[in-house]
């Protein structure tokens, strides 16, 4: 059992010592570089969110791990695996809960409000944590191929939602001067043209380089 269940408990303990790493960063001086301005605070929400996804995985690796030394942490690790399958089949309820608890810290008078009051700043912060922690979550569900579509669409989102404050002759968050909006919006683009350019390819080669039927269909309709 010890050769299934250590990878479970390194790389379990590897996420949560890394998560809180990067939440201490954000009390050191380093953290400091990350507020100030809207492209650092977007860069700090991507922080919180990365460090959210890694404490749900070294989470989930801990329950796991208990539930294979006693009976009665099995029978809860399986009873919540089966309530979470039965509501949150394929995961979407948790990628929506999440979307939406992300959506609600970025409307004007809440970033605003969390920008300049320091405790609501806090708020947000461990808000987007927690939404980090439902998007392992959803994650779960997913197959391999979607695995790789969904960080593309979650780049479209921050590619169009970057366009927005690139393009929009309106200062939309109080807080910050027009031409820093247009910054935020330029990075955000910057990021999905990134993700694009990571993930695409590796899609491509995961399936026309492993599938020969489909490779065979590309040649015919070129010859």
């Amino acid at each position: 059992m010890n050769h299934v269940l250590m990878p479970r408990i390194r790389f379990g303990s590897l996420a949560i010592a890394a998560g809180l790493i990067m939440l201490g960063s954000m009390l050191t001086p380093f953290g400091e570089l990350f507020e100030g301005t809207l492209v650092t605070d977007l860069m700090q929400h991507l922080f919180f969110l990365a460090a959210g996804v890694l404490f749900a995985y070294g989470i989930e690796s801990s329950m796991l791990v208990a539930s294979r030394l006693s009976s009665k942490a099995s029978r809860v690790h399986a009873l919540m695996g089966k309530v979470n399958l039965a509501v949150n089949k394929y995961g979407p309820l948790t990628f929506l809960a999440a979307a939406a608890l992300i959506a609600f810290w970025y409307m004007p008078a809440e970033f605003d409000a969390a920008t300049m009051i320091a405790y609501i700043n806090v708020e947000m912060n461990f808000t987007i944590l927690f939404a980090g922690g439902l998007v392992f979550v959803g994650s779960r569900f997913l197959s391999k191929r979607m695995k790789l579509i969904t960080p593309i669409i979650a780049g479209k989102v921050m590619g169009l939602y970057g366009s927005f404050l690139l393009l929009t002759p309106l200062t939309i968050y109080a807080a910050f001067r027009i031409y820093e909006q247009a910054e935020a919006g330029i990075v955000l683009i910057f990021l999905m043209l990134g993700l694009d350019f990571t993930i695409v390819p590796v899609w491509l080669y995961g399936y026309f380089g492993k599938n020969p039927q489909a490779r065979n269909v590309v040649d015919l309709s070129q010859s």
